[in-house]
């Protein structure tokens, strides 16, 4: 019996000597190492010229963001969508205004002012309650009618910027 206890005795001292430090490695749950995803880059260069389809895109989308904002205006559609029709066909505007020359920039400069006033009006708080929505109609008509007929490729080609 002695020798029992001698033994155990033994063992709990060697346990205590040697720690449980491998059957804690074994249980204990390590932190995940986050590896970030990798990065690709396809990387193009675009021209400074606008090819054609790049220059018709453009301008389709401004007539038909206009064409949005009339049926919205006609039909009485939320002021949220107006508001929405108007930044839209005025940014694009913008990415044809990029690709002009400043002598093309000031024979556009007219057009993009009364685009500028119209988009005030529509962002205007009261303009649901103005009731002046056939002035507004008018008035984007005549932009849209300008700019259809001042604007297309062929005649802004001699405003483009050389690359």
């Amino acid at each position: 019996m002695k020798k029992q206890v001698f033994v155990i005795v033994l063992l709990v001292m060697a346990a205590n000597l040697t720690g449980c430090h491998a059957l804690r490695e074994k249980f204990v749950r390590k932190n995940k190492k986050d590896i970030p995803p990798p990065l690709y880059l396809d990387l193009k260069e675009y021209p400074k010229v606008p090819t054609k389809d790049m220059y018709n895109e453009y301008y389709l989308f401004v007539r038909g963001w206009l064409q949005e904002l009339k049926i919205a205006i006609k039909d009485n559609i939320s002021h949220k969508r107006q508001k929405k029709s108007i930044d839209e066909a005025l940014k694009n505007l913008e990415q044809i205004m990029y690709y002009y020359t400043e002598e093309g920039k000031k024979q556009i400069q007219p057009i993009y002012e009364r685009f500028v006033a119209v988009q005030d009006k529509i962002h205007d708080p009261y303009f649901p309650t103005l009731g002046n929505y056939s002035m507004i109609l008018r008035q984007i008509e005549r932009i849209q009618r300008d700019f259809e007929k001042k604007f297309t490729f062929d005649k802004a080609l001699q405003w483009m910027q050389e690359g």
